[in-house]
C-alpha cells in the first residue's frame, strides 16, 4: 500500500507527461496532500460532500455529480452530491435584508438535518456570497478550490480566473481527486502521514 503523498507525486507526473501542462500540479502537490487526506477521511468515516460552485462554474458542479457515480464505473458509489437549489437559497440573502448569520444559519441547519450533521462543502469558485457561506463558522471546514482567492486561508487550492487553462485545470484536479479517492477506497493508497 502506498502513502498518499507518494501516490500523488506519481499520479501528477503521469498527468504532466501528457504534455498539456507545465508542472502546475507539482506546485500544488504539498498543499493538496493535507486537503485530500482530510476529505478522504471524512468520506471514509461516513461523511458526504456537497458540491457548491459560484454561478460561472455551475457546469462543473454538474460535471462532477453526473460523472462521479456513473453506473459504468465498477466501484462503490461515493457520497458526493449537488443540492441544486442550494446556490439559489444562498444568493437570496442578497435580495433580502437578512444578516448572513441568520440566513446562513438556517441553510446550515437544513443541511445538518439532511446529512445527519455529517457533511462537508466542496466549494469551487470565486469568493462570492456562496464562498462566504462555505466559510461560514457554523459550516464544517470546507474543501475549497478558490479562484482569485489569494487572500484566503491557506487550506485552499488556489487558481486564477486569468488563466487560459482554468477549465482544463479544474477537470485535471477533478480527475486526480477521483483517482486518489478510488485508490484510498480500494486500499491502494494509505492516508498515513510520513
Amino acid at each position: 500500500m502506498e502513502r498518499l503523498d507518494v501516490w500523488l507525486k506519481e499520479a501528477i507526473i503521469q498527468e504532466d507527461n501528457k504534455g498539456i501542462m507545465s508542472g502546475w500540479l507539482h506546485e500544488q502537490r504539498l498543499g493538496l496532500v493535507p486537503l485530500l487526506r482530510r476529505v478522504f477521511l471524512h468520506i471514509l468515516h461516513g461523511g458526504s460532500l456537497v458540491v457548491l460552485t459560484d454561478t460561472q462554474r455551475q457546469w462543473f458542479s454538474k460535471y462532477i455529480t453526473q460523472n462521479i457515480n456513473l453506473p459504468s464505473k465498477t466501484r462503490p458509489f461515493f457520497p458526493i452530491f449537488e443540492v441544486e437549489s442550494l446556490g439559489f437559497m444562498i444568493d437570496m440573502n442578497l435580495n433580502y435584508n437578512n444578516t448572513p448569520d441568520r440566513h446562513f444559519g438556517a441553510i446550515n441547519k437544513m443541511l445538518e438535518h439532511s446529512f445527519a450533521k455529517n457533511y462537508m462543502l466542496w466549494y469551487i469558485g470565486k469568493k462570492t456570497i456562496r464562498g462566504d457561506f462555505a466559510l461560514f463558522p457554523a459550516v464544517y471546514e470546507p474543501f475549497m478550490w478558490l479562484i482569485d482567492g489569494q487572500d484566503m486561508p491557506t487550506k485552499t487550492i488556489r487558481l486564477s480566473s486569468l488563466d487560459d487553462l482554468l477549465d482544463y485545470k479544474l477537470l485535471q484536479l477533478y480527475r486526480l481527486f477521483e483517482r486518489a479517492l478510488c485508490g484510498v477506497v480500494f486500499g491502494q493508497i494509505s492516508l498515513e502521514l510520513s
